[in-house]
């Protein structure tokens, strides 16, 4: 017997919008989702935002009033339904909706969806919609009339608002507090019933995964069922059937389970949920869904309490990165998501952490993570300040969390909810001081937003705050023997990059180091080379941020001689500092278990700690990440240190041994091959090598040599060396490290002769083949003319003898002419003078 439909029709209200300043008679056409500054530069209302100083000059912006309205027309059949819903995913921030001339609804949360029933209110033909949005400074000071200034706003009051808190600047942001309807907006009308939600979980044992789904609908009815069935690449694996309220249950044998990168493949089952009314289809849900557990594993062991998580029941090693915003204005940055997903993959990441004073990201972000392999820490929307705890705000916060824990609870790759970024690690004297501060506190991190998990999300992990100490609520937050850390004392306080081996942390949630972004990058904000000026000083926004860079950069290599050097130097400083770290971070696992370093994108372009500009370039660090990050790694440790005794400026260092390491986190045991040699930069020649045959062990991290070098810094000196390390198997090479005995500044390279052979390769590719007579050291090849591309390898060092083979993808087609013509070849010793 044939089944009939009657599902929900559904009234998408994007097209149409016009908008403009309450106190203007003038209409200007409207990109819905959007914001307002994106309207006004569109029309060229305003200038570019991110140019020059531009940012500046839009503060008036956010203390406007904007209304947007949008005529659409409904039919009779639409109307024919027993109701129509407004439904409205995201209103930023203090909206006033009114339809036809009457006011349905006030928002004042923008990570909030509504529903608005609102069929009374309908005709057929043209009705009209309106939402007027009240300027978030007036909304600011209606709550707090002299807001004072907080972390990253120098103004204040982003806290009294639950708005995007980057939206009013950071030290990597520009002040762009928009408004808008910035998330999708339509009718739904329905009849008799409709689902309203579900809830996926997983029960896995050795040799099948058993799927529970809980759907939820509007109304109960004797009538009604809910069909529930679960398909692979096409093929049914099973299909059930039950009354509304109950638990539907799919066995699924032998199944394909979803791993990280690097670990596995990443298959996805797509789940299909069906409302019926007899033989009447009333409502369907699809949704992809991976087979998966992880769990954070904090058990007690010989340091402590550790801090990682099971993946599948195997402890997994977290390499990635912090992601923010991937624009100022929201919707413009979901064109960019895939390339910095993919980015991400390309650099051996298995995990992103959705920083806490952004957004919950947008559906594409989830799904491209779910599609490549990356798990998600999730923080909830609050950051590096204490918030208020009145009833009103309260209730938001409830609303806030029940909307977007719903919303995500189905992404099994969704590793860790965090309640916020920083704020005890930022406020922890306020918070034992401030009696009514630490109950706000409490309420929202230790009440609102756990529950909200135990009673949408059962056995979620959820830790409160990052860093965050487990043993102290309110004690030092960076504990070496348990929760996660968030160390800067390299760049914030300017210690030595050494200092990174110091740190024995369970898990690195936040570290990093700014570098600017590329030449081409930064001209489409300023025709300027000069740092300290106006135009490029905007574009740096952590208060001594570029003093910082050339601390870090003085201590390592010698004085840039222009500005495309000191942009190089930079990004080569930034990677040397970052792989020193992470290395570090690797050798000791499993008592680390995670380094996610800060960040991975740029919302805007700007100085910060990005491994890829916003351009979506990768810097030098992006590159050095595809190579720490790498399955195998070798790596080798000093064993001594390096201090500059600033009274005299002279250096000391005491290295007469190293130590070799490798780290493997790849899928099965395999023999490899381990060679270093020691290299003369004045002879250039190998003094001494050796390749050992080795077994390298998942998930181990192994001490394989210790190698004494004073009898060739005795006949060499220090500042001749270099150590050549490569681990390969018999697929090729895995990993290749490169170690000075100090810091490459005092080393005296001579200028190579870098030889570049370019051939094509399949899908519109080249390769290029390069050889050097002399170490080129972090040689660095680029495309003239901003021509947009991706090489597979950069900003890597070519010994004599070897012969480098790179892949470039030319974002746009080149002939093999235009490629030798286009690419230039630097090294570091075209970085200073003589």
């Amino acid at each position: 017997m044939d089944k009939d439909t009657s599902l929900p029709q559904i009234l998408d209200l994007h097209q149409n919008w016009k908008f403009r300043d309450v106190d203007s008679d003038t209409w200007h056409d409207a990109q819905v989702p959007g914001c307002v500054h994106s309207d006004l530069y569109r029309h060229e209302l305003i200038p570019d935002p991110f140019y020059g100083t531009n940012e500046e000059d839009l503060l008036w912006i956010e203390q406007t009033d904007w209304q947007y309205r949008a005529s659409f027309i409904v039919s009779e059949a639409l109307l024919a339904e027993d109701v129509v819903d407004l439904v409205a995913e995201g209103l930023d921030t203090m909206a006033t909706v009114k339809l036809n001339g009457q006011v349905i609804a006030k928002t004042e949360n923008m990570f909030v969806s509504h529903r608005f029933p609102v069929k009374a209110l309908l005709h057929s033909g043209e009705n009209l919609l309106e939402i007027d949005f009240a300027n978030p400074w007036d909304a600011i000071r209606a709550r707090d009339p002299n807001p004072k200034p907080i972390s990253c706003d120098k103004i204040g009051g982003r806290t009294e608002l639950r708005k995007q808190q980057c939206s009013f600047g950071w030290d990597w942001g520009p002040r762009l507090a928009s408004s808008g309807i910035w998330r999708p907006i339509r009718l739904e009308a329905w009849s008799s019933n409709r689902l309203t939600d579900h809830l996926v979980t997983q029960i896995h044992d050795a040799k099948q995964c058993t799927v529970k789904v809980d759907a939820q609908t509007v109304r109960r009815n004797a009538r009604h069922s809910i069909t529930a069935s679960l398909s692979y690449q096409g093929t049914l694996i099973g299909e059930t059937e039950s009354a509304l309220g109950d638990t539907l249950e799919l066995t699924v044998k032998q199944p394909k389970i979803w791993q990280p990168s690097g670990y596995g493949e990443q298959p996805l089952y797509e789940l299909q949920i069906d409302l019926w009314d007899g033989d009447t289809l009333l409502d369907q849900r699809t949704q992809r869904v991976a087979l998966c557990e992880i769990k954070l594993d904090q058990h007690p062991d010989e340091w402590g309490t550790s801090f990682q998580f099971l993946v599948n029941g195997r402890p997994i090693f977290a390499k990635g990165a912090n992601w923010i915003p991937a624009h100022s204005f929201v919707n413009e940055g979901e064109a960019l998501i895939d390339d910095l997903l993919d980015s991400a993959v390309d650099a051996n990441m298995n995990m992103l952490r959705v920083w806490g004073g952004g957004i919950y990201e947008l559906e594409s972000f989830y799904e491209g993570c779910l599609e490549r392999g990356l798990m998600i820490w999730q923080d909830f929307m609050f950051a590096c300040a204490a918030y208020p705890g009145d009833a009103a705000f309260l209730k938001q916060v409830r609303a806030e969390a029940d909307c977007q824990v719903r919303r995500l609870r189905n992404y099994a790759h969704i590793a860790l909810w965090c309640g916020n970024n920083e704020i005890v690690q930022l406020d922890r004297q306020l918070l034992l001081s401030n009696k009514k501060v630490r109950r706000a506190y409490e309420k929202v991190f230790h009440e609102i937003l756990p529950n909200a998990l135990a009673k949408h999300l059962p056995g979620a992990d959820y830790i409160p705050t990052s860093e965050h100490n487990p043993d102290d609520t309110y004690g030092d937050t960076a504990n070496p023997e348990s929760g996660d850390v968030h160390f800067w004392g390299v760049w914030h306080s300017r210690r030595h990059y050494s200092a990174y081996e110091e740190q024995p942390h369970r898990f690195f949630s936040e570290f990093g180091m700014q570098a600017y972004p590329h030449v081409e990058t930064a001209r489409t904000f300023t025709e300027s080379s000069n740092l300290f000026g106006p135009e490029m000083d905007n574009h740096q926004k952590n208060g001594g941020g570029n003093q910082i860079i050339f601390h870090y950069v003085a201590e390592l290599y010698r004085f840039p001689k222009d500005y495309a050097a000191t942009v190089y130097l930079s990004q080569v400083m930034q990677a040397f500092c970052l792989r020193y770290g992470i290395e570090h971070m690797r050798r000791n696992m499993p008592r680390t278990m995670g380094a996610l370093f800060w960040q991975i994108n740029d919302c805007w372009p700007v100085a910060s700690w990005s491994s890829i500009d916003y351009g979506g370039r990768w810097k030098a660090l992006q590159y050095a990440a595809k190579r720490f990050f790498a399955p195998g790694l070798v790596s080798v440790k000093w064993l001594g240190k390096e201090e500059m005794h600033s009274s005299s400026n002279t250096v000391y260092n005491d290295t007469t041994a190293v130590e070799i390491h490798t780290v493997f986190d790849g899928p099965k045991r395999c023999k490899a091959e381990l060679t270093w040699q020691v290299w003369s930069i004045g002879m250039n020649e190998i003094l001494t090598e050796e390749t050992k045959s080795i077994t390298l062990t998942p998930d181990k991290a192994v001490r394989r040599k210790k190698l004494d070098v004073s009898s060739w810094l005795d006949s060499n000196g220090r500042n001749d060396l270099i150590i050549r390390t490569r681990l390969s198997s018999e697929d090729g090479e895995m990993s290749v490290n490169t170690t000075t005995l100090t810091s490459p500044k005092r080393l005296e390279f001579h200028h190579p002769k870098i030889k570049a052979k370019v051939s094509k390769a399949a899908g519109g590719q080249f390769q290029i083949t390069l050889t050097s007579d002399q170490i080129a050291y972090q040689v660095y090849l680029n495309l003239a003319d901003a021509i947009p591309h991706r090489f597979s390898d950069n900003f890597f060092d070519i010994f004599p003898g070897e012969t480098k083979t790179v892949t470039l993808r030319p974002l746009e087609t080149m002939t093999i002419a235009q490629v030798r013509q286009a690419l230039s070849i630097y090294s570091y010793r075209d970085s200073y003078s003589d």
